[in-house]
């Protein structure tokens, strides 16, 4: 596993089109005696029969995408493609599902089992096209399953959560637009820039008073607005990221950033559109599924650390659209390296490749049923 996870890390891919990872994964899984389905832009599985198959059939992802992140972590084995990293640590989830897949077609599982490679988890809904594959168009029951690293919480400690574990995400973009003018007549036209600060500003209060009923988070992660110095521009773009744990709270959420929107346009003299994007729904884990793999985790000889979380994530995540279709449950790996304090995305995160051994156990527990 961890041969696999310093290739994988140091030859990352952006996206839902992976050729050279696509490529490394098929091959690992077909020098292992199996069938691999592939598809352009759409992912890799294959299905290990079970030895003593019980009608319900295991189903284990992983995701393979990068992030269009520029490493500065300092590790042995650095990123090779330029502007891309394994930030989120998918190198690790690929290499987990490929040690139990060895594991797997030398002892088999109890149940049937389709191991999913997936593309495109960080923005691309690449979940929606590997449930097309045929080896998923499955006429029985079945469970699906996924580990998530994390990587400030230590390694092999095991994090899970019944229900809501992870949130609805959602991407707004705001566009500002006025007449623009001379830099040295502030007051007579309306500035996109203070505009801007104002909405960023208002967007922060609003999160503080509506988490107070139930947590949400609203992000500005992208500001285009200007490109001189002696020039108020006549246009400008806000993006960003809306979190929530419910329908309702959603609903409230966006309709708040509405109304920020058209407040501070009108008092600044701009017109304004926010357009929502809908992203993901919330992973939603299935309570007795989830309840039962970690009984079982407990009852294993698995060096693991088991801590039920108090809260949901604010992280989202595609898996959603599998459990939207089969029960089961993704878990949090604690995977934090040596002296590493960031978070998931970061350029500078790094993570404990020991942690993998526990990840992988857990594929095969769910692999012999829970």
């Amino acid at each position: 596993m961890v041969a696999h996870r310093r290739h994988l890390h140091q030859h990352p891919e952006v996206g839902l089109d992976l050729p050279e990872t696509h490529d490394y994964v098929a091959r690992v899984l077909r020098d292992l005696g199996l069938d691999v389905e592939a598809h352009a832009a759409g992912g890799l599985s294959a299905r290990i029969a079970g030895s003593a198959p019980d009608g319900v059939t295991a189903v284990l992802r992983a995701d393979m995408d990068a992030l269009p992140v520029t490493e500065r972590a300092v590790v042995p084995y650095p990123s090779l493609n330029e502007g891309a990293m394994h930030a989120c640590g998918h190198d690790l989830h690929m290499s987990m599902l490929l040690g139990a897949a060895k594991v797997l077609t030398k002892t088999p599982p109890c149940r049937d089992t389709v191991l999913v490679f997936q593309p495109g988890e960080e923005s691309d809904r690449g979940a929606l096209a590997v449930l097309e594959h045929a080896n998923l168009r499955l006429s029985g029951k079945a469970q699906a399953f996924a580990v998530h690293v994390h990587a400030t919480a230590p390694p092999g400690q095991v994090l899970w959560r019944p229900d809501v574990f992870m949130a609805y995400g959602d991407w707004f973009t705001i566009e500002l637009r006025g007449p623009g003018g001379h830099a040295s007549q502030p007051h007579l036209v309306g500035n996109p820039v203070e505009a801007a600060a104002e909405i960023t500003a208002s967007l922060r209060r609003a999160v503080a008073e509506l988490s107070e009923a139930d947590a949400v988070v609203a992000t500005v992660t992208e500001s285009r607005i200007g490109n001189t110095v002696n020039v108020i521009p006549a246009y400008g773009r806000l993006r960003g990221t809306l979190r929530s744990l419910s329908p309702r709270s959603r609903a409230a959420l966006m309709e708040r950033l509405d109304g920020i929107v058209s407040g501070v346009v009108d008092r600044h003299g701009l017109s304004g559109d926010v357009t929502i994007h809908e992203g993901y729904p919330a992973v939603v884990n299935d309570s007795a599924f989830t309840s039962r793999l970690i009984s079982r985790l407990s009852e294993a000889d698995i060096s693991a650390s088991v801590t039920r979380m108090s809260a949901p994530s604010m992280v989202i995540e595609d898996f959603a659209y599998f459990l939207h279709r089969w029960p089961g449950a993704m878990v949090y790996l604690g995977a934090q390296g040596p002296g590493n304090t960031s978070f998931n995305h970061s350029d500078d995160v790094v993570y404990d490749e020991t942690a993998m051994a526990v990840g992988a156990a857990l594929h095969l527990l769910v692999a012999d049923g829970v």
